[in-house]
């Protein structure tokens, strides 16, 4: 469609554009490759428009790798036109010829996080540029000599999910840069504390955020899962824990909605165990409608709370469905809750595990299952993701025909 002499020769596609195409409402960013994902008629890949011809974009680069294929696309009313230039390191091709800088935009990304990508419609040239807002800050605990071993501070915010993590601490101190003008939120785990959660940090260009981190040494527990089974008469809830003693105690709390404060208690004495697993039957008249359930410590000041856990309605449902892996964040290991319909009893089931960048990090064949509800427990250093790095995940649950997705978070 399109010829070399509209891809290599400026002079003529700028007479293209003028006689063949209205005025520009916005451009796109479309491509794909390795630590980026822009895909091809994705409107959240529109570029702002600074003014004066100059176009802009913020994208967060998982991965560095290998060029692959960037595009800029003009739209109109968001409807492509006809033209479309770029850089293929595979075809050997592109705009790049023309001396544009840099030749070749995935290259010359040295190192994961946000890159802004600029581009000039008048001038066709683009380039890169890192944004150079920070977050700094200090780990306290109570230790003397620092941080705790196996401290690890994570960064996210609400786009992207995991922007990065920092755990090789030579002192209390840790550093998160180049970061764009946005909201971040930290989460400061270590073995033996509570982990520490800092929201609304609000980052600007030039300027360094500065995060105090104290960290709470645990007094008793931390619950590491909790499922639930619709059992006869009612539902099973077992919890799996460590850090406990013989006097830790627990509350268990039901509701329809996943709100706690809106949740009745529903065992009588404390729930206590002499093994680290925990079991609670709770009578349920109704096991035809959804229920949640929250997992509260007894007796303690600032108590752990663990939750919402979904109890899943036991009635036939007409579409079968994929749950929420919990727990989420997860180290090593997660279950994945899912639900069979009568309708896809004899349908064949397939688990598949993606990356950002859409590579297969694991598959599973699950066979047939009969109706009813199900779960699959995954831990990538056992199976076929062995040794797969902290970030965003994608779980992919195909049933028959329908094809059900999940976004997980692995933290090291």
């Amino acid at each position: 469609m399109y010829s070399k002499t509209v891809l290599f020769t400026g002079m003529v596609l700028c007479l293209i554009l003028s006689t063949s195409s209205p005025a520009l409402s916005s451009i796109q960013l479309t491509g794909n490759f390795n630590g980026i994902t822009c895909e091809p008629d994705d409107p959240a890949n529109d570029m702002t428009d600074l003014g004066d011809h100059e176009f802009i974009k913020l994208k967060f680069i998982n991965e560095p790798g290998d060029p692959d294929t960037i595009f800029f696309k003009f739209t109109k009313d968001n409807s492509y036109m006809p033209e479309h230039w770029g850089w293929s390191f595979s075809e050997g091709w592109g705009i790049a010829d023309l001396d544009w800088s840099p030749p070749s935009i995935a290259a010359v990304l040295p190192d994961s996080g946000f890159y802004y990508f600029h581009f000039n419609d008048t001038t066709y040239a683009y380039s890169l540029s890192r944004p150079d807002a920070a977050i700094e800050g200090i780990v306290h605990s109570n230790l003397p000599t620092g941080v705790p071993a196996g401290t690890k501070v994570s960064l996210f915010d609400q786009e992207y999910g995991l922007i990065g993590m920092y755990e090789e601490f030579t002192d209390s101190s840790f550093s998160f840069s180049p970061l764009p003008e946005a909201t971040f939120y930290l989460v400061a785990a270590a073995p033996g504390y509570r982990d520490t959660t800092i929201t609304d940090i609000q980052t600007y260009q030039g300027n360094v955020e500065y995060i105090d981190i104290t960290l709470e040494p645990l007094t008793s527990v931390m619950i590491s899962s909790a499922f639930t089974e619709n059992i006869d008469g009612g539902v099973m809830l077992i919890w799996s824990t460590s850090c406990c003693d013989a006097k830790t105690g627990f509350d268990i709390y039901r509701g329809t909605t996943p709100d706690l404060l809106a949740m009745e208690r529903r065992n009588i004495d404390p729930i206590r165990s002499s093994i680290p697993e925990f079991r609670f039957f709770d009578s349920c008249e109704d096991t035809d409608i959804d229920h949640y359930y929250y997992i509260v410590e007894l007796n303690v000041d600032d108590p752990t709370r663990y939750g919402p856990v979904l109890a899943p309605a036991s009635m036939a449902r007409m579409t079968s469905s994929l749950g929420q892996n919990y727990p989420n964040p997860f180290n090593p290991a997660t279950t994945i809750p899912y639900y069979v319909s009568t309708n896809d009893q004899n349908a064949r089931i397939m688990i598949a595990f993606y990356d950002v960048a859409g590579r297969v990090v694991d598959r599973y064949d699950i066979g047939t299952r009969p109706a009813g509800s199900h779960s699959f427990d995954w831990n990538p250093s056992l199976s076929h993701g062995r040794n797969i790095p902290s970030g965003v995940y994608y779980c992919r649950l195909t049933v028959g025909k329908d094809v059900f997705t999940r976004k997980m978070i692995m933290l090291r």
